[in-house]
């Protein structure tokens, strides 16, 4: 068995079965992944499948499985795909496509049974787009590697301090202006003078969604506030507190940027309203990211109107007014029947209950726990083993692996699932980011799908080699050589150079 994610169970059995002239059978509920893995077989093996009635591939419709779960039964003479949903037919062809065998000019499926389902019910992905921008091709592209690994949630982030990613027919200023940075920093501190610009347009957006639904993964938009939107505050000043004198540009270097938007501007509320109506006309998502992490209260501290709102809602201080803020928009999507997603640097007693809260910041798990326990639902994206953009040498492939989300638990249905971000400070292009996802999204995978009782490192990285065979196979820069364990001095070692040289990994690669 070479599969990732692990099914939740198999059993090999002697055989094979050729692929020559093979004919496919389906019924419509089944057409879109049954023509997804038409199409696959041809494009990367030249076999051209025919529709018969009676054929030797059969997708077949079982309502005794779950909407995720499906079935493989692989003999010397045919193959049966069982499914409730094309979702998990879906996931069954993307177990097949790892199965498919190539041996003496011939093609071929090994002889099996699986029977599989997730874990989790959320498996996701996060992609930063504001830091560094990737266009829809590379959003596309990055939506077929992720669903072959049966993720279902595809994060984008779309907006920070160094650009906004997306366009409004309202406030055009956004693209005009907070769409573009005059350069960008380097390990040094200099700024290497490169303007950086970018933004998807929202006919794009939608075909990145419709794209997304055919490989049944979920685009969940976020829209970072309020913190994080120096770029926002470039084109639209008067959003800033009162008393800022000092007029901000889309941010040239990373970090925490001390403008916030202004609380205590009701144009501020309005503003936003109408971006979250836009972003809702695209996004079909039943969740919506309003980040809410790295806030810094300063501004709010010194601004009248911040003060007064405190006052007129009778808040306690500045942190409870970022709880009626993020509040407020929750109640807004609520209407809209969106459900919202914060990082955990916003949680608050006064935070609405509904509010799914997404654990990242390190030193907060305690807290994330006892919120779970108590009945928040949480989503684990672990800065120490999830983080993708940061070296293999502070988070290595098996630290990534090893990361278990439900410890600690008492009330396991509270943890919705995982997702892993990569953000794109120091990843400024494909090469890059396909070095530093890929293969410790893998490894997320199987955290995500896999039953804990039957994750096994050493299991892992031997059906690893396989899946390196169809990254090849798609063209994926993966980062070779991580499956072994390095000892604490040469991680210590890796991490400080990486932290002088970002590319250091990358180069030696």
């Amino acid at each position: 068995m070479k599969v990732i994610p692990l099914p939740l169970f198999y059993e090999e059995r002697e055989g094979k079965l050729l692929l020559t002239d093979t004919s496919i059978n389906f019924s419509d509920e089944f057409a879109e992944s049954a023509n997804f893995f038409s199409d696959f077989l041809r494009e990367n093996t030249g076999i051209k499948l025919k529709n018969e009635k009676f054929a030797q591939i059969n997708f077949l419709l079982d309502f005794s499985l779950r909407e995720e779960e499906y079935r493989l039964d692989i003999s010397g003479h045919s193959l049966n795909l069982s499914a409730r949903t094309d979702c998990g037919a879906f996931y069954g062809v993307q177990t097949l496509i790892q199965l498919l065998k190539y041996e003496k000019g011939k093609y071929f499926f090994p002889e099996i049974y699986i029977e599989d389902a997730p874990h989790f019910k959320y498996r996701g992905f996060m992609l930063d787009i504001a830091r560094h921008f990737f266009n829809k091709k590379e959003i596309m592209r990055l939506i077929e590697l992720v669903s072959l690994h049966k993720f279902n949630y595809f994060h984008l982030h779309l907006t920070d301090d160094q650009g906004w990613r997306i366009e409004s027919e309202k406030y055009p200023r956004l693209q005009e202006i907070a769409s573009r940075r005059r350069g960008t920093i380097l390990k040094n501190g200099t700024i290497d003078g490169v303007p950086h610009y970018g933004y998807l347009k929202k006919e794009e957006l939608k075909e990145i969604v419709d794209y997304a639904k055919k490989h049944h993964l979920e685009v969940i938009p976020e829209i970072d506030m309020p913190g994080h939107m120096n770029a926002l505050l470039a084109a639209y000043p008067e959003l800033l507190c009162k008393g800022v004198k000092e007029r901000p540009e889309v941010r040239t270097s990373w970090g925490i940027s001390k403008n916030i938007i202004c609380a205590g501007n009701e144009k501020a509320y309005a503003m936003l309203e109408d971006l979250l109506s836009e972003i809702i006309e695209i996004f079909p998502s039943r969740y919506i990211h309003l980040g809410g992490d790295e806030a810094p209260k300063h501004n709010w501290k010194g601004c009248s109107l911040c003060q007064e709102k405190i006052i007129q809602e009778n808040l306690k201080d500045e942190e409870a007014l970022q709880a009626y803020f993020m509040n407020h928009f929750q109640k807004f999507l609520k209407k809209h029947n969106k459900t919202v997603i914060g990082w955990n640097d916003g949680l608050h007693p006064d935070l609405n209950q509904d509010i799914i809260i997404e654990h990242w910041k390190p030193g907060t798990r305690k807290r994330v726990i006892k919120a779970a326990n108590s009945g928040r639902k949480i989503i684990m994206s672990d800065f120490f083993h999830l983080y993708l953009d940061y070296p293999y040498a502070m988070t290595p492939l098996a630290k990534t692996y090893s990361f278990n989300p439900l410890k600690g638990i008492e009330k396991p249905e509270n943890i919705l699932g995982v997702e892993t971000p990569i953000w794109t400070e120091w990843v400024p292009n494909r090469d890059k980011l396909d070095f530093q996802v890929f293969p410790r999204l893998a490894a997320v995978a199987e955290i995500a799908w896999t039953a804990p009782k039957l994750k096994d490192y050493n299991s892992f990285v031997n059906r690893l080699e396989h899946l390196y065979q169809v990254y090849r196979r798609f063209g994926v820069n993966y980062a070779k050589g991580k499956e072994r364990k390095p000892n604490l001095i040469k991680r210590i070692y890796g991490t400080r150079k990486w932290w002088k040289n970002e590319d250091s990994e990358f180069l030696k690669d």
